[in-house]
């Protein structure tokens, strides 16, 4: 017991959590050296195929890479499709810095992905004590091998920009609201920003940070009207990025992807089973009274005439996200650690509700952020695309408040029965 003892203690140390960060983050790219050798590049092969998003997205940046921003051969109307729109502009980038190829591609997708872990675990790391941020620490790193590296790293997809933002974003937020700096709060209004460009589905989100933030002026006081301000401004202009392109091209303000703003697209992701009978909506009266479109009365026959397997499709998603992958695609695994991770959250909800605990910015800011992630995945998603990869920009906020709580359970162990190992 004296030398588990001594290695919680050592983990508790301020020096051994700093040197854990510094191979968390350079553990990810070495890796990706060995995985990647002999270091064949992959972009032509790629650019070849059809159908892929990683297809797409390396057409997109080679165009801007030769021709321009606006991607105009490629794109020569509103930007569609794949949802992922300044992820071509990261890998135009990289392309202009090591030519067109895949190796520096992967292998900075993993220092990014390491240091996405470090921006999460630094953003929360005083929120609990200083043995369960160590912990913390590994859980993140070892999920984000588990469910980012092994199946998503080498990939031109956008889920890699995707984390990146989200994690800066809580970084800069958190610090930045609590220490009041601007700089922060702008990086995290910035960050957002490219989240929204990257992952549309956060769009719900960043309309409800403005709310957030607006509130926290007016019941907190701590920061100025110009902060406000700066921070709305820069969120929107940011986010914006897509829409002024699309101006440009097509002389039309479209703010989000065509794409997920069809109805043919829902029809594609929640489709209506052909047994249900939409020949009634040309004779329902309802429907003509409110000037109901097809598509809608369509929906609304569906829930009326087979509402439990309406109900059956969403409970799928439901379970889905919880980890159990195989309701909706049975050759996929189940994710046990997503389980323990959403047992965790649950727990933690319930004691708040219990003991009617006081929410901080933070704290309500990242469940409001899981909250308006899932739900409009499993409302409107193809969360099952590509596995689970829509899903990757929520796990690391929910696994967060699973070791809350297990901090909160050795706190109420520690109150009875004194100091535990590695606490100070």
């Amino acid at each position: 017991m004296r030398i588990i003892d001594r290695f919680l203690d050592f983990l508790s140390e301020k020096r051994t959590r700093d040197l854990l960060v510094i191979l968390v983050i350079v553990s990810f790219p070495i890796l990706s050296l060995f995985k990647l050798y002999p270091f064949e590049n992959h972009f032509n092969s790629i650019i070849n195929t059809a159908g892929d998003d990683w297809t797409a997205y390396a057409n997109y940046a080679s165009d801007i890479r030769h021709n321009g921003l606006l991607m105009h051969t490629t794109v020569p109307g509103a930007y569609n499709a794949p949802s992922g729109f300044l992820y071509p502009y990261f890998l135009a980038l990289c392309f202009l810095i090591f030519g067109e190829n895949t190796i520096p591609v992967y292998i900075i997708q993993s220092l990014m992905l390491g240091l996405s872990v470090v921006f999460v675990y630094w953003a929360f790391r005083d929120k609990m004590r200083d043995l369960t941020s160590a912990f913390f620490l590994g859980a993140l790193a070892l999920f984000a091998f588990l469910d980012v590296y092994k199946y998503y790293t080498f990939r031109l997809l956008s889920e890699n920009l995707a984390l990146f933002a989200v994690s800066l974003f809580f970084l800069c937020f958190v610090k930045g609201f609590e220490k009041n700096r601007l700089t922060l709060q702008l990086i995290s209004a910035i960050s957002m920003g490219v989240l929204i460009l990257t992952r549309p589905i956060s769009f719900l989100f960043g309309l409800l940070l403005i709310i957030i933030v607006i509130t926290y002026f007016f019941v907190e006081k701590k920061i100025s009207k110009v902060k406000l301000l700066l921070f709305i401004s820069v969120l929107i202009l940011t986010a914006s990025l897509l829409g002024i392109r699309n101006y440009l091209v097509c002389h039309k303000f479209i703010f989000l992807p065509a794409q997920g703003q069809s109805m043919a697209y829902l029809r594609i992701v929640n489709p209506i089973p052909e047994s249900v009978d939409l020949s009634k909506i040309n004779t329902n009266f309802l429907y003509t009274k409110l000037h109901m479109s097809r598509d809608i009365a369509a929906y609304a026959e569906y829930v009326f005439q087979k509402p439990l397997l309406f109900l059956d499709y969403f409970l799928k998603k439901i379970v889905f996200c919880l980890g159990f992958l195989q309701v909706k695609v049975s050759f996929y695994r189940l994710r046990p650690h997503w389980v323990l991770m959403w047992m965790g959250y649950f727990t933690y909800l319930f004691s708040c509700i219990r003991n009617k605990k006081r929410m901080q910015l933070w704290e309500i800011t990242t469940h409001l952020y899981i909250f308006f992630h899932y739900v409009p995945l499993i409302a409107f998603g193809q969360i099952e695309n590509y596995g689970f990869r829509m899903l990757l920009p929520g796990i690391s906020f929910v696994l967060l408040f699973s070791f809350l709580e297990w901090d909160m359970l050795r706190q109420n162990i520690l109150s009875h029965r004194g100091k535990l190992p590695g606490e100070k």
